[in-house]
């Protein structure tokens, strides 16, 4: 009998142990905004949310003299399929009539820095839809962007470099992932993995170190698309993320990139008092054994 009491209390502490453990290791919010916090406008210098420091709007036009392409940024609703009424963030381009096409011609850029680089154990989430103004609703859920073209987000170290993007680029029907510490504008490369392009998806990038050792979780909200996790590595030579940057390079006529959320949280681990819980619990049922290798000599 003493036996069993032993072994009972031994698989008791482990339970309570865990469910302690479960209870505790809950994510920490350090950042967090949306576009429905944005009632009065969006532009350059507008903060809302918590943890993240002003917009800087930006669009360059490279174009022809006079052609009239143009470009900007605002609240609108959400191309997604899944939620089209959702307040999103909204940038577009628009080229214009001297035949201003080509990469680099036309780009619209929403900035924003982070209050602290992204740590190891963090995460950076965001959903991301792409809708091209030159094809219907159902086209655009499959081929997002021209000929010519390089749509989605990047995480940039302080300088401005590219450490990390998610990008729809030249028409094609997917993301390209590039985690290489690319230069200017995104261009895909060799290394790069792709993921087949879905609206309002969801991204979810994990710092997992100090190394620069990340997994990328890409959650495709139409189609049946279903999460999918890479893994990768970046530099943090230079600090790591401290900014993230939503592109639309030359998306063509009546282009936008759009997002409704954007956060940055922990990534739960348990913590060192419930490992000693649990190393108790394991103790007692060690002791649960002896007494019963006791008993059968006695």
């Amino acid at each position: 009998m003493l036996n069993h009491k032993l072994m009972l209390s031994g698989v008791l502490l482990v339970a309570a142990a865990a469910g302690f453990a479960t209870q505790s290791a809950q994510a920490t919010v350090y950042a967090q905004d949306n576009a429905g916090n944005y009632s009065g406008g969006w532009s350059s210098g507008t903060s809302g949310g918590t943890g993240f420091g002003a917009w800087t709007i930006n669009f360059t036009y490279t174009g022809p003299s006079g052609a009239g392409g143009g470009g900007g940024a605002f609240i609108g609703t959400n191309a997604g399929i899944t939620s089209p009424s959702t307040p999103a963030f909204d940038i577009y381009v628009y080229p214009g009539s001297g035949g201003d096409t080509g990469l680099n011609t036309d780009i619209t850029t929403a900035t924003r820095s982070f209050n602290s680089a992204l740590a190891a154990g963090q995460t950076f989430t965001t959903d991301l839809s792409l809708d091209n103004g030159n094809t219907s609703t159902a086209d655009a859920n499959t081929n997002p962007s021209t000929a010519d073209s390089n749509m989605g987000f990047a995480l940039l170290d302080s300088s401005g470099k590219v450490l990390f993007s998610m990008i729809c680029f030249g028409g094609g029907e997917y993301w390209a992932s590039d985690g290489t510490n690319s230069g200017a504008y995104f261009e895909p490369d060799s290394g790069n993995i792709l993921y087949n392009y879905h609206a309002d998806d969801t991204f979810a990038f994990s710092l997992l170190n100090s190394t620069g050792n990340y997994s990328l979780t890409a959650a495709g909200n139409i189609g049946g698309g279903s999460p999918t996790t890479f893994t990768g590595s970046i530099n943090m030579a230079t600090g790591g993320p401290t900014q993230v940057q939503y592109i639309d390079n030359n998306g063509g006529n009546g282009s936008d990139v759009q997002w409704s959320s954007m956060s940055i949280a922990s990534t739960p681990v348990p913590e060192p008092a419930m490992l000693g819980l649990v190393a108790i619990g394991a103790a007692a049922l060690l002791m649960t054994k002896r007494s019963r290798r006791i008993s059968k000599q006695a």
